[in-house]
């Protein structure tokens, strides 16, 4: 079967390195198949046969000697999610896109506080494991909900993709299952 792996929170300014050709790796020698990662920000596919959520903690946790935030995601349920965003997410050129994937500790009381907190200026779609935003781009941005979200509750419960790589992600699955 086919997966990705989400991880939140590594190689930012130096700090909780994961070198993406060492976990490459370290997931080939647990059995994993065609290993492939994108950008240094914690995006991996991969094939394996079994529990893909157990031998990720198992290497993760063998590892690194700090805790990864992380979401293994079957790759069809990525494929689902990313086709369910809305039209403006996928095609609009003006403003910032991003998608906040759900991980594990996401509450569905977030979904509404989220709701209700956020701006004028943001755009904001729903699904079971991912939320769809867009703000403004340089005007306005820093009255966006999404511009101060820092220190709400969901904040450390969420990997955030901009669009292109989200999009780039779902592109690189299509062609390994294709």
């Amino acid at each position: 079967m086919e997966y990705v792996l989400l991880m939140r929170g590594i190689n930012v300014g130096g700090n909780r390195r994961v070198v993406m050709a060492e976990l490459r790796d370290w997931l080939t020698a647990a059995s994993a198949e065609n290993v492939k990662s994108y950008i240094n920000s914690g995006n991996l596919l991969f094939s394996y046969q079994g529990d893909a959520h157990e031998m990720v903690d198992q290497v993760l946790a063998q590892h690194y000697d700090f805790e990864i935030t992380h979401a293994v995601i079957a790759a069809q349920d990525y494929l689902a999610e990313v086709n369910a965003a809305p039209e403006w997410w996928r095609t609009d050129k003006e403003g910032r896109y991003n998608a906040l994937f759900k991980l594990p500790g996401y509450q569905p009381e977030y979904d509404q506080l989220i709701e209700d907190k956020r701006s004028d200026y943001d755009e904001v779609v729903f699904t079971s494991h991912v939320i769809f935003w867009r703000t403004p781009t340089q005007i306005n941005y820093s009255r966006s909900f999404f511009a101060k979200m820092l220190s709400e509750p969901f904040y450390p419960v969420v990997s955030i993709r901009n669009r292109n790589t989200t999009l780039k992600l779902a592109r690189m699955i299509e062609e390994r299952m294709s």
